[in-house]
This record gives structure tokens, sequence and C-alpha cells, in this order.
């Protein structure tokens, strides 16, 4: 097996690994951009290019081109021998199986940003070989700008089709620009994976495959149109990194995690550990920037900025999720999907006061809600509302106690535990702005009480399993301190 560790932090501070380069120092690197290495340099500068999704581009219709001709390749290899490395079932196994739930993917821990960019360049590498298409860059669907599926992946024709319940995600809230803005706006590395991975990233999923389709399984590496999704994902992490210049954690428990299930371009064995995924998006591929939300496209790094977001990147940050305060407002509950749920807060009303008058630009008020496994569909969403007991399906997302939903990917195997660790659902939601417009409205008082409403809402026009329970194992209210970003770098 091929090993590619990049290590801790501080080991990071005396050598890295770039694939097509080896082992340099970060001291040649930081030379790279003064005129070091000049193979070096040529390679970093001249990495593969994540484009944008959308008609009307030469280098867009280039990569889907390019990407087309990869995944019939990998058909045929997977048609020729089912355990080809290379082929796209065996690709697709790594993440999971359609009807058997997950395999090593990490979803609901803090790797799955790290874990599926490393799965994503590995995957990138094998349709660069294949093709033979060293510059292949996997293109992106930015769903918040560009709502509907790229037209290539709708003809019924092409290897790049399957089968989907739907075909945009236009007018869905959880990829509205307001959504994303607010998940942007919060600089904790934890909580801003989680709220993408459990707000647009599973929306998508369930959303645009509904309930009998690749896209909404395990297997959902199957659709081809999964990896254009997952660049988005991955390009969000990379924006808010590289752009917004937030930093990642630099524990290194989260730096060292290790995993031996990936393949190079050569269908062989490699190791690659979280750590080493900080770094790709400077050193083997780049995005092509757009807007997401509010935050515009930004310009190429110049020199001077490459090596300032290297040094910053590679350092990252002592950050973990704190917690300042914490209110208890469920401990379990059995849960039907078919009616909302309101909590009946146990807390002496006093308990709420610094929830209610914290400061916005100090701290961040969620509502964290932990389920004890995965439903038996997840043909459906949950909404979030405050202090409105009426809510219910119908409610819209305009009304003032309306925070923000969150959905399920996956449903429960009788397994939970996949790839050594185990996929418990938990998910987190901004509640600040609604708390904050509350107060304003003087609907919330200094002793006021707070409750929570969790609302199920049907994809469709109604729920496949009506009868379905969910165990919700806590329901608090958490106060954050907002982390205040690094400028300069």
């Amino acid at each position: 097996m091929e090993q590619y560790l990049d290590l801790s932090p501080s080991q990071l501070d005396r050598r890295i690994f770039i694939k097509g380069i080896g082992w340099i120092t970060v001291g040649l690197l930081a030379g790279l951009t003064l005129g070091g290495c000049e193979g070096c340099n040529e390679k970093i500068k001249n990495r593969p290019v994540r484009r944008r999704l959308r008609t009307g581009s030469a280098e867009v219709d280039a990569a889907i081109n390019t990407y087309r001709q990869a995944i019939q390749l990998m058909l045929a290899r997977s048609a020729a021998n089912a355990a080809d490395t290379r082929g796209l079932k065996a690709q697709s196994g790594i993440h999971g199986t359609f009807g058997g739930g997950f395999n090593f993917c990490q979803h609901y821990t803090d790797h799955f940003f790290s874990w599926h960019r490393a799965y994503l360049v590995w995957f990138e590498r094998i349709c660069q070989e294949l093709t033979g298409d060293k510059n292949f860059g996997l293109p992106y669907w930015n769903w918040n700008q560009d709502p509907a599926i790229h037209p290539a992946f709708l003809d019924t024709n092409s290897p790049l089709y399957k089968f989907r319940t739907r075909t945009t995600m236009a007018g869905q809230s959880q990829t509205a620009t307001s959504t994303l803005d607010l998940i942007f706006s919060d600089t904790n590395f934890f909580s801003f994976g989680s709220q993408i991975e459990s707000t647009p990233h599973n929306r998508i999923h369930t959303w645009i495959g509904g309930s009998n389709s690749d896209l909404a399984s395990g297997g959902s590496p199957m659709d081809p149109l999964f990896w254009m999704h997952h660049c988005m994902v991955d390009y969000c992490w990379a924006k808010w990194n590289l752009e917004m210049k937030n930093s990642n954690t630099n524990d290194p428990t989260w730096f060292n995690t290790k995993w031996d299930h990936f393949y190079d371009a050569n269908g062989n064995p490699v190791e690659t550990t979280a750590g080493a995924t900080v770094l790709m998006p400077l050193l083997s591929y780049r995005y092509e920037s757009s807007a997401i939300g509010s935050n515009a496209a930004v310009a190429d790094l110049t020199k001077g900025d490459f090596k300032k977001a290297e040094e910053r990147i590679r350092k990252g940050a002592d950050i973990k999720f704190n917690i300042k305060q914490r209110v208890a407002m469920v401990d379990t509950a059995l849960l039907s999907i078919a009616r909302p749920f309101s909590t009946t807060t146990r807390n002496d009303v006093s308990a709420f006061s610094q929830i209610i008058n914290n400061d916005r630009t100090k701290d961040n008020v969620f509502v964290s809600v932990e389920y004890a496994s995965l439903p038996a569909d997840s043909d459906f969403f949950v909404r979030v509302f405050i202090n409105y007991p009426n809510a219910d399906a119908n409610t819209p997302v305009t009304d003032p106690h309306y925070a923000g939903s969150f959905a399920f990917f996956g449903t429960d195997t009788g397994d939970q535990t996949h790839g050594g660790h185990r996929h418990q659902p938990r998910f987190l939601v901004n509640v600040t702005p609604t708390i904050a417009n509350l107060r304003r409205s003087g609907e919330l008082k200094d002793n006021s009480e707070i409750n929570v409403q969790l609302v199920a809402v049907p994809n469709g026009e109604k729920f496949g399993k009506p009868d379905m329970n969910l165990r919700l194992n806590k329901l608090d209210l958490i106060l954050t301190p907002v982390i205040i970003r690094t400028e300069g770098n």
C-alpha cells in the first residue's frame, strides 16, 4: 500500500507530499512562489481547475466531455469485473450501497468535509488516468447560483444520466441565499461543517433523489451527479477557508485521523489522513471561484496571497466547539413524524435570560437536536420554529418564528456502525437571528420562556411512512462563542 501521510501540523512544518511531485519541505513550498523548483511551481500553478457547471462555457463543455468518457470507462470496468477498484461500482462501494446503507463514508462526524475531500481527489485522479487528461478537474454544481441540474445529466442516452425524482433545487429554502448566508457567517469549523452537511447537503440528496434512487442512498456515488454535488460541498469548505479566511482546527486528534480504503490513479490502495486534505485545494486542484449566497466570487490568489494562505491553512487554529451555556429542553422523547413536536420546558425561566440577551457579535445560539438513529425512510425534512406551538407543515419559512431546517441522509439499516465509526444523526440550527427578531418585536422578554418546535415536512404531498416514529435522544439550546476571523492572511 502506498502511503501519503500529511501528519500533524508540526510535521507539516517539515515536509508534505504532493502527488506527482513527491515529498517536499514546507520551506521549499514557500519558495515555489518565489521561483524555486520550477517543475514544482508549474505543477502547482497548472493544477486542475474545478469549474462551475453551467452552459455556454467551452471549458465546462470540455470538462463534461472528459467526465462523460471517464464514467463510461468506469462503468465498463465494473461490468467486466465488479471488484475492479477503478470501476464505478467499487468506487461507489467505498461510500456505501443502494439498500445496504453506508460503508466507510463519514457522515454526522467531524470528518464530513475531510473524508469526502480525500474521496473526491482519488476519484478525480482515476478519471485523469483513464481518460489520459491529466488536466481534468471535476466540475461542481453550484446549486445556489444554478439550482437546476445541468442538461448533460438529464440526457437519458448518456452515462451521466440516472433516475432522479426531481431536477431542480429552485424554491428550496435549504439552498437559498438567506440560508447559506447565515451558515457562512459561522466562523467555527465544526458548527459550519455540521450545518453544511445537514441542511444543503442532505436536502439535495433526498429532494433530488427522492426515496428510490441511488442519489438518496449509501450508493449515491453510482449517480454521476453525486460527484458534482460533493464538489460543491467541498467548494463550500474551500470558499469558507481560503476565500473568506476562516481557520480549520489544528486539533491533533482530528488532524491525524487516518484512512486506508481509497485507491490511487492506478487502482492501488493508498493511505491518507485528514490533515492531508487541508492543503489539497492549494496543491492538487483549485476551484473556479463563484458566488455562494452574498459571498461573491474572488480573483485568483497572487503569489504573495498563495504563500500567506498556505501558512495560515497549514497552521490551522486552536478551534473547538466550546459551549458556554447549555439549556436542556428534552432528554428523550418518541416523536411521530405525522405530528409537529413542541417542547415543554422544564427549566426555570431565568435559565433563558442569557440566551435571550446574548450579544450576537460574541455568541451564537443553536438548537442542538440528537436522534437515536436514522429514520426508516428519509422522504421528509424538519423545520425548526421558536415559540410557535401552532407551527405545522403549512407554516411558511417567511414566518418570523421560523429558524431553519435540516434533513436526514440515509436510512436505518439496523446497524448504525460503518467503517469503524457510528452514524448518529445530530443537527445544529442557528436560531440567533430568530431570537433577536422576536426580542425586537417584543415577543421575547427577559422573563420569557423559549420553546422549540420540530415540524416534519414531506418531500411530496404526503409521507411515505406516516406512522413512522423517531426517538429523540436530546434537544438543547446551546450558547457558543463566535470565533474571530484571522485577518490579513
